[in-house]
């Protein structure tokens, strides 16, 4: 029999039925041959106090069981002995500042989850005496027993709901990311000027992953949890599928993408991203076109200019993405995007360097990235190598112009 599953539906002062009393006390003594030689009586309220949410025990009953835990002596919960306290619930009432109804009612509860037994007297009283070494001799009143038999069902229960928690608790923070993701996603799409249904489907996306696991886990539903934690990884590879469709599309000339040839990047320590982009775009009729690239500034002061098609002398691993002959900025932009799923970079990190950095920079930092790897220089993974990357963006120290001074020094070098 499960008494953890038995309902306390009765009102205050009455007495539990007794059949159902002997019902417990019957299937707890079928299961005395497997209780614990002994348990310490700290350990007993500790577990108790554990399981009290799986078990639904009120704060109120909790209390009680506590003060009469406190009445047992620690050799009570020895083999062969009954824990049991015969406190009267006027003086249980008093110790808890509550009136005997409520005591009354506490006890009741915890009578109907199997927790403890009545031990009446023939006259109803609570009374017993111990002898000179302490033991139980005599005693009538509310018999702790139970505990002691049920105690590792209730460690496993209490394990088995704090794993649940967990559970509950990592997943509720693994949604919060990858929504962090999705809003940065969205962020970026409005801050490059481009619309369309497919960036609402991706907030509609996680929304309904959220609902769906908020759901399962307000009825501590641990399998429908799981299965909506499993379709965040679609949601993720919706982000990446989303952006490497609108945001850098073969015809991506209108709407954030940046075609003209030449970039120029002034950058200085300690301010907020300062760089000026002058391109030219020989599909515009009106010539040159200005346009502010948002990249970091840079920690050792340095400037460096630079034409897509020198980058792709420089970064040969990247340049076998973009096939162009004469790249655009739009090209650098596609081939990153495609680098990244090759490298391993998992699409949250990317759409942070997309928050921090622009295109622009996250580009750069794919192809640093990339020709590190076709290198051997990198330790780790390609996808750690540039969460550093953007780590250390985060914190301002990433100094993009420098580490493009030095793959520039290297091919003249190298000519």
């Amino acid at each position: 029999m499960t008494y953890i599953q038995t309902a306390f539906t009765g009102g205050t002062g009455a007495r539990p039925i007794t059949a159902f009393s002997r019902q417990i006390a019957r299937a707890l003594e079928a299961r005395l041959a497997d209780a614990p030689a002994e348990v310490e009586r700290k350990a007993v309220f500790a577990i108790v106090k554990r399981a009290a949410p799986a078990l639904g025990i009120g704060i109120g009953a909790l209390q009680t069981l506590e003060h009469l835990i406190g009445y047992t002596h620690a050799d009570d919960w020895k083999a062969g002995r009954s824990p049991i306290a015969w406190p009267s619930n006027l003086t249980l009432a008093e110790v808890a500042g509550k009136t005997v109804s409520a005591i009354k009612a506490r006890l009741r509860q915890l009578r109907a989850l199997g927790l403890i037994l009545a031990r009446d007297s023939g006259h109803g009283r609570r009374t017993g005496r111990r002898d000179e070494n302490g033991a139980i001799s005599a005693a009538f009143g509310v018999d702790l027993s139970p505990l002691r038999i049920r105690f590792e069902e209730l460690r496993q229960l209490a394990d088995a709901y704090s794993a649940q928690s967990r559970l509950f608790k990592e997943g509720r923070q693994e949604i919060a990311r990858v929504r962090r993701i999705v809003s940065q996603a969205v962020a970026q799409a409005a801050d490059m000027r481009l619309t369309g249904s497919h960036w609402l489907d991706l907030q509609l996306a996680i929304d309904r992953v959220a609902a769906e696991a908020a759901k399962a886990s307000s009825a501590r539903d641990s399998d429908p949890f799981q299965d909506a934690l499993g379709r965040l990884s679609e949601v993720e590879q919706l982000v990446a599928t989303t952006i490497d469709r609108y945001m850098f599309p073969e015809n991506n000339g209108g709407s954030g993408s940046k075609n003209e040839p030449s970039i120029h990047i002034q950058t200085r320590p300690h301010s907020i991203k300062d760089v000026q982009a002058t391109r030219n775009c020989s599909s515009d009729p009106n010539g040159p076109a200005h346009i502010a690239a948002d990249l970091p500034a840079s920690p050792s002061n340095s400037r460096f200019d630079a034409r897509p098609a020198e980058l792709m002398e420089m970064f040969p691993t990247a340049a076998m993405y973009v096939g162009a002959r004469r790249p655009a900025w739009s090209d650098i932009h596609r081939a990153a995007s495609r680098l990244r799923n090759d490298l391993g970079i998992r699409i949250g990190v990317y759409v942070d360097a997309l928050d921090k950095l622009g295109p622009d920079a996250a580009a750069v930092a794919i192809m640093i990235t990339a020709e590190r790897h076709s290198r051997a220089e990198i330790r780790l993974t390609p996808g750690a190598y540039f969460a550093g990357m953007i780590g250390k963006a985060k914190r301002d120290e990433l100094d993009l112009a420098k580490s493009l001074w030095g793959f520039r020094t290297e091919r003249i070098a190298a000519h």
